[in-house]
């Protein structure tokens, strides 16, 4: 038997369903990976591929599932790679509230409610910011992090391994990282829409014949584009700070889903 057919041996089938599921957890919603540009099939090629090549590396199961305990391993695997892409995704998805906390904040919201053709949405700073983000994830090779942290996290948490579901609430704190990419990004331009916001009102008080309704709308987008634009830089630097610490957050996500990890 040559090292393909003992690879694919039938006793070697139930890892090899693992790991892709692990995997398919993964393309689910991790950045890039997920992407709806990325056709199906080339998704679904890249899951086998990447299973393959990492199966010799794969600890046999410990012992052969059962037909009614397989649907529930499967799941459990589905969530190990999902966890896994949640640890890059929720920096890019923090970054795209940010970009529509600030539109709302600039009034660019407003675009849709008044375009002749509301149902054409107005993507806003949000797009800018998740491309940015992308862009920084695909730079510091965030994409190959993840890969890296599923093929790690097969010796760390072996397939077939129960889930401890009482670590589950470790995972909420997951839901931190994409607060904490929101708010590096989104405080700086808040923080100078609001004193602009505050000048208006001050002035308003002084000139009272000043309609402070309607100076404060071109007023507040052209200080929330000046400050965006300046502040660039440093919204990078904090995305990318976040995207280096990546393999760190996968591995304290795999250990929270190991019975009895913290």
């Amino acid at each position: 038997m040559n090292g393909l057919e003992a690879l694919f041996a039938p006793d070697r089938w139930p890892a090899f369903a693992c790991v892709s599921a692990r995997f398919s957890g993964l393309f689910l919603i991790a950045p890039l990976w997920s992407m709806a540009s990325v056709p199906r099939r080339v998704r679904a090629a890249a899951i086998v591929v990447f299973s393959a090549a990492l199966l010799p590396t794969c600890p046999p199961l410990s012992t052969a599932p059962h037909a009614l305990e397989l649907p529930m391993m499967m799941a459990g695997e589905l969530s190990i790679g999902v966890v896994i892409g949640l640890s890059a995704a929720l920096i890019v998805y923090g970054a795209s509230l940010a970009g529509e906390v600030v539109s709302t904040q600039m009034g660019l919201s407003l675009g849709p409610a008044l375009a002749p053709m509301p149902e054409l949405e107005s993507p806003g700073l949000a797009q800018i910011q998740s491309f940015l983000a992308l862009g920084i994830y695909v730079q510091l090779g965030g994409h190959v992090a993840l890969l890296r942290g599923v093929a790690e996290s097969l010796t760390q948490l072996p397939p077939g391994t129960p889930l401890d579901p009482g670590n589950g609430v470790a995972l909420v704190a997951l839901g931190r990282t994409l607060f904490e990419a929101a708010v590096a990004t989104a405080a700086p331009v808040i923080v100078a829409l609001l004193l602009a916001n505050v000048a208006l009102v001050v002035l308003s008080r002084a000139v009272p014949h000043l309609n402070a309704m309607m100076v404060s709308l071109p007023i507040s987008t052209a200080v929330g584009f000046v400050i965006t634009g300046a502040l660039l830089p440093w919204t990078a630097g904090a995305l990318e700070h976040g995207f280096s610490n990546l393999p760190f957050a996968i591995e304290r996500s795999v250990a929270a889903l190991t019975a009895g990890g913290h």
